[in-house]
Formats: C-alpha cells, sequence, structure tokens
C-alpha cells in the first residue's frame, strides 16, 4: 500500500488506510513522490518536538526540494532560533487581550451571516458561513479593508487546492496566489507611510533582533510570507472545522443536543471535533541526519511527512478513537502542533469554532444535513468540506 496524501481515497476517508500504516508500516516510503511518513501518536510526537532531526526548513511542501526558499512559508520553514526570534515578534498580535478584543467582531461577523439566512428553509452553510466566518475575522486582524475580502477568500482557497490526480496546483490557483500576494504588498505599502490599529502595521513597523546585528525592519516578502500563512492555515483550517463540526454533529442529534442544550460544554467538545478529524492531516518536515523509526531508516535529506490525521486516531494514544465522544478528555493533542511548531493562532481558531456553534445553536438546534450534497475539498494538507447543504 501507498501513502499518498493528495489521492481521492485519502481526501474522501484516509482512516482505514491510517489504520493499516498504524498497524503494519508505522514508517512507510513513497518511492513515486519520495518521502517518508510517520503515522503512530508517539512517533508524530517525538518528531514535532525534535526539530532539530526533522527540520522545517523546506516548507509543508513534500514536493518541495529546495527550489522554493524557506522564508516564502514564513515562521512554518524556519527553524530556531530564527524561528523564535520571528514567531516572538508576530505572537504580539495574538496575545489574549488582542483576541479577546476581537470576540464582540467576530460574534457579529457570524450573527450577520446567519441572520441573513433565518427565513431560508434550506441552504449551504459551508458557503454561506463556514468559509467566510474565518476569514473576515482573518481579515479584521490583518486589517484587509471589507471590499476586499471576499476576493482575497477566494484567491487563497483556490492556491490551496490541488489536482488529486497530480497533486499539483491549478493555473488558476497560482494566479489567484499571486492577485493575494499584491493586494497584501498594497496595504503593506500604506501602513508603512500610516500605520493603523492592525496586524498589517504591527508587522510593517515592527524591529527584528537578530544576534550580533542591528535590529531590522521585516521584509516585504517576509510581511507578504506572513500574511499568507494566517490565511492559509488559519482561516481555511477554522472554516474546515466549522463545516466538520455541522457534519459531524448533524449525524449525532444525541450529543448535539447536549452540546447545544449546555453551552459551557462546547469547548470541549470542539478539541474533540479536532482529534476526531483534524483539518490539518500531515506537516511536512526534511530528515537533518539518518533516523531509524520502527526498523526503517529514514536517510539525511530525506522529505518527511508527520501525519497529525492518523496520530490522532491512535488507539495507542487513544480509547476507542474512532468513535466521537464530544465529553472526551485527553491527555496530549498533536492537532494544532507541538513544540517550536504549535499553532500561533489556536486560541483565535477555537474561540471562532465556539463562536459559531454557539450561534448555529440558537437559530438553528434541529438542523439536517442533506448527506447526498456533502463534497470535500481537494487541497494541500487541509480535509474538509466543500459543500455542507443542510435543512432547517
Amino acid at each position: 500500500m501507498i501513502y499518498d496524501p493528495y489521492s481521492r481515497t485519502m481526501q474522501e476517508d484516509p482512516y482505514p488506510t491510517y489504520q493499516w500504516f498504524r498497524d503494519e508500516s508505522p514508517c512507510a516510503y513513497n518511492e513515486k513522490m519520495d518521502f517518508y511518513a510517520l503515522f503512530r501518536f508517539e512517533d508524530v510526537w517525538e518528531a514535532t518536538l525534535d526539530w532539530e532531526t526533522y527540520s522545517s526548513s523546506l516548507g509543508p511542501m513534500l514536493e518541495n526540494r529546495g527550489q522554493i526558499p524557506s522564508e516564502m512559508f514564513s515562521i512554518i520553514g524556519l527553524d530556531p532560533p530564527a524561528h523564535t526570534r520571528f514567531r516572538n515578534l508576530v505572537s504580539r498580535g495574538f496575545t489574549p487581550r488582542r483576541i479577546g478584543a476581537l470576540e464582540r467582531e467576530m460574534r457579529e461577523i457570524a450573527r450577520r451571516y446567519l441572520d441573513a439566512l433565518s427565513d431560508r428553509s434550506e441552504f449551504d452553510i459551508q458557503h454561506e458561513f463556514s468559509v467566510k466566518l474565518p476569514m473576515d475575522v482573518i481579515s479584521a486582524l490583518l486589517g484587509i479593508p471589507p471590499e476586499y475580502r471576499d476576493r482575497y477568500r477566494r484567491w487563497v482557497d483556490g492556491g490551496l487546492e490541488r489536482d488529486p490526480d497530480t497533486g499539483l496546483p491549478s493555473e488558476e490557483g497560482i494566479s489567484g496566489m499571486r492577485q493575494a500576494r499584491d493586494l497584501i504588498l498594497d496595504l503593506l505599502a500604506q501602513r508603512r507611510a500610516a500605520p493603523q490599529e492592525d496586524l498589517i502595521s504591527l508587522l510593517a513597523n515592527a524591529d527584528l533582533e537578530e544576534p550580533d546585528q542591528p535590529p531590522r525592519r521585516l521584509t516585504d516578502a517576509e510581511v507578504v510570507g506572513f500574511c499568507g500563512l494566517l490565511a492559509a492555515a488559519g482561516a481555511e483550517t477554522t472554516a474546515k472545522l466549522i463545516g466538520n463540526a455541522v457534519v459531524y454533529l448533524g449525524r449525532d442529534p444525541a450529543q448535539r443536543k447536549r452540546l447545544f442544550d449546555d453551552p459551557s460544554r462546547i469547548p470541549l467538545g470542539v478539541e474533540e471535533l479536532l482529534r476526531y478529524d483534524a483539518p490539518s492531516q500531515f506537516q511536512g518536515r526534511v530528515a537533518m541526519r539518518d533516523v531509524t523509526v520502527a526498523g526503517v531508516t529514514i536517510p539525511k535529506g530525506a522529505r518527511v511527512a508527520l501525519v497529525t490525521g492518523a496520530a490522532c486516531r491512535d488507539e495507542r494514544e487513544f480509547e476507542d478513537p474512532d468513535r466521537l465522544d464530544l465529553a472526551r478528555h485527553t491527555k496530549r493533542e498533536i492537532y494544532f502542533g507541538y513544540g517550536q511548531h504549535f499553532c500561533i493562532g489556536k486560541s483565535l481558531a477555537r474561540l471562532e469554532a465556539r463562536i459559531a456553534l454557539e450561534e448555529i445553536a440558537t437559530r438553528f438546534p434541529n438542523y439536517e444535513v442533506d448527506e447526498s450534497g456533502l463534497a470535500r475539498t481537494y487541497q494541500a494538507h487541509v480535509r474538509g468540506f466543500k459543500n455542507v447543504p443542510i435543512r432547517v
């Protein structure tokens, strides 16, 4: 068996394949795509922590062998100490105070989209709500004007899509990413001249401290790279989380009722939904030395996939892992990464998901999912639904 993360099988239902690899080949080699993959929780956990062996220096794209510079991937293409310095700088935009200040705006955005659906008995909640809320929140955080947000979302979304047969992005997707870059460059130039209360202004005018060097401003490429990372890794994964939640809660009305009847249970439920079907299914690394895992030697220089989606269903770590249990308490979590590369926006994603479910619960507590209309995306790294039609 071959693990191909871009294949239709893996996009539709990867979990039987993950089970086979965890049991039979926990460190597997894909000869065609030339990378190794780790599937068991403990192996993924240890590799995530060991950045000196499993480097992020080639970014998350397994097909990159150095032709794409690491700085193009922003902080997910950096290792310490450079990663730590950059992360400390951009973390100023993700303080608890800043995230908390966004809560009112998040809820207003959610209510505006959902209220517009209140007179309809059928609609695609993924298209009308789930993909819009996170990108509006990220756009508000960055400082992207409202009139550009829909276009920016479409550009970023298209850039993540992959052909399931080739694993490659489309020309349209590449063009969209260029337009997204150009928009951020225009806004960056404006913020350098006239800063506002947004993240682009913070990045445009902050000083990066480097050893034995005078402080310097971030380059345009560094700012654009981080903004693109936020949009792709932050908004798209959260959109998939919300869509996944709607589908899986729709399939289990009893658990949904307990959650919706007592909103204080929603935060724990969100954690289980993340474990059950992680929006980010794998992370790319490169081996900096020969390393042996499960009897297989990964040679220095090899690309390695840390398959989070498989790790989150490992029965060695989770009891009855294929069962969705919204009251489950876990000892360790890997769906937001861990160690140096834990998700910088995880508090934002959790807050968005909680607000989304609270607002859905007040309006459409007994919705039904039209299973025949469900359709999945085919995107790099991200697993979720493109269409989630519901009846209310």
